[in-house]
């Protein structure tokens, strides 16, 4: 029995998620993208900011998924379609998630980290740039639970 190592690489609090975990059974260089939100408990900062039908947080992610894949484009990757099941495993669980996946082909570890923090700040970006657009976005990526502390506060700021 042949035991392969799988690296992946994570960002998680409650608010969002991007998980990037190789794939090698896709092939070789081949990693699977998994992208979170959870709508609701962004709804606090984001209601009443867009149109009927045209939140942040939900549109937000659907821009993110194109963002990865035209960023991995231009570092000599390429991007396919992905059954989400194969995200559920290690994605978060529970009501109010609106979730994103995709293949990436070709990808290293370094570009795979690359992507990471890119999706990440592109996505909280796309989210505050509506719900939020006197805030600035931290210039350094704070860790996931830092970032969580930070959300919450725009949060009362912006209701209270």
């Amino acid at each position: 029995m042949t035991i392969t190592r799988v690296a992946t690489y994570e960002y998680k609090n409650d608010y969002l998620y991007v998980i990037i975990r190789q794939s090698p059974e896709h092939g070789p260089g081949a990693c699977i993208l998994c992208c979170g939100i959870d709508i609701m408990r962004f709804d606090a900062l984001c209601r009443g900011k867009s149109g009927i039908g045209s939140n942040p947080a939900f549109k937000g992610l659907q821009i993110l998924r194109a963002d990865i894949s035209a960023m991995a484009l231009k570092k000599g990757a390429s991007s396919r379609p992905l059954n989400y099941g194969q995200c559920m495993p290690i994605s978060p669980r529970g009501e109010g998630w609106y979730r994103e996946s995709m293949l990436l082909d070709n990808v290293t570890p370094k570009m795979a980290k690359q992507i990471l923090e890119f999706g990440v700040r592109d996505l909280l970006t796309k989210v505050l740039t509506v719900c939020a657009p006197a805030v600035m976005i931290p210039k350094t990526l704070p860790n996931p639970a830092e970032l969580q502390t930070f959300i919450q506060s725009l949060e009362v700021k912006q209701t209270g």
